[in-house]
C-alpha cells in the first residue's frame, strides 16, 4: 500500500516508491538523497503541519509538509 510521506508516524522506516513533484522538487529531494528505492526514517514530525525530521543514508534533514506530500512510500515490514 502506498502513502505520502507526510502521513508516516515518527520512528517508522519506509521505502520510497516515487516522487510526484515537478523537476525542481525532484532535484531538491535528489540532492538530499530522497530517491526511489531508498529507505527513509521519520525521526520527528512537528505538530500543526510543521516540518518533518527525516534520515536517508545517515543524513538527517528537515522536510516541509508540502514537499513530503509529493514523496510516495511503502511500508517495508
Amino acid at each position: 500500500m502506498s502513502i505520502s510521506l507526510d502521513r508516516i508516524p515518527a520512528g517508522k522506516i519506509v521505502r520510497i516508491l516515487r516522487i510526484e513533484g515537478g523537476l525542481r522538487c525532484r532535484q531538491c529531494l535528489a540532492d538530499l538523497g530522497v530517491l526511489p528505492g531508498e529507505t527513509i526514517k521519520i525521526i520527528r514530525s512537528a505538530p500543526f503541519a510543521g516540518p518533518i525530521l527525516a534520515e536517508v543514508n545517515g543524513t538527517k534533514f528537515m522536510l516541509g509538509r508540502g514537499m513530503a506530500t509529493k514523496v510516495i512510500v511503502e511500508d517495508i515490514d
